[in-house]
């Protein structure tokens, strides 16, 4: 077991706050009293929170934070971990949910089986298949998916650009900068689905004074 006291993280739900047939409540602890082991048995949560949209829809699930007691130390390619006791911190709405994941890919970039991340200048990220996750961060950075639905291309890097196919979502942030690398700073992040009509399917966008501009794919 991790000799980490808790661990913060995320976990989804179905639509009555059940996963794999256990009844969950916000504010409330679950407690495992048998075997912990990754896939297998124990109470699994997520550290990334993008790899929530792995195991559960964006549309018709619960998400929550959670801080997880007893974890295993066991990995695999995304972020998924095993405790013995999940504390259901709060749940998470969309804008939330958007702003944990910024949080998670500006401190530390990481790889999902069903996803990918990447961070430096001029990373790009590229994803297909449903509910298909891309996040980037670093300056210049693009990220796509090209997802059936639900699928999210987040892109929080300066100068950022990110593109989806109908149906997703992109989420992209804004940053202060007067040419000076130490003072920039995001201001603003914001998401919007792919409608086809005011924002776009596969069509590259910034966000400029808090809105969502086209722009092309070159890193000028």
């Amino acid at each position: 077991m991790s000799k980490t006291k808790t661990i913060k993280g995320y976990k989804a739900f179905d639509e009555n706050w059940k996963c794999q047939g256990l009844q969950y409540t916000v504010g409330k602890t679950k407690t495992h009293t048998g075997k912990v082991k990754l896939c297998q048995s124990g109470l699994h949560f997520v550290e990334n929170p993008l790899d929530m949209l792995t195991y559960y829809p964006l549309v018709g699930s619960k998400f929550a934070e959670v801080e997880a007691e007893g974890v295993s130390d066991e990995k695999e390619n995304d972020t998924k971990r095993v405790a013995r006791k999940l504390n259901i911190k709060a749940e998470l709405n969309l804008p939330a949910l958007i702003s944990a994941a910024f949080n998670f890919i500006y401190s530390s970039a990481e790889v999902s089986e069903n996803g990918s991340a990447t961070s430096g200048d001029y990373a790009h990220s590229a994803t297909s298949g449903n509910r298909a996750n891309s996040a980037t961060s670093g300056y210049g950075a693009h990220s796509a998916t090209s997802g059936i639905d639900n699928a999210i291309a987040c892109a929080v890097g300066r100068k950022a650009k990110a593109k989806a196919s109908k149906g997703c979502f992109i989420v992209l942030a804004e940053w202060y900068e007067d040419g000076s690398w130490e003072d920039a700073r995001p201001i603003a992040v914001k998401s919007a689905k792919v409608d086809g009509k005011k924002i776009k399917a596969d069509q590259w966008y910034k966000l400029v004074n808090g809105k969502f501009v086209e722009t092309d794919d070159s890193n000028d």
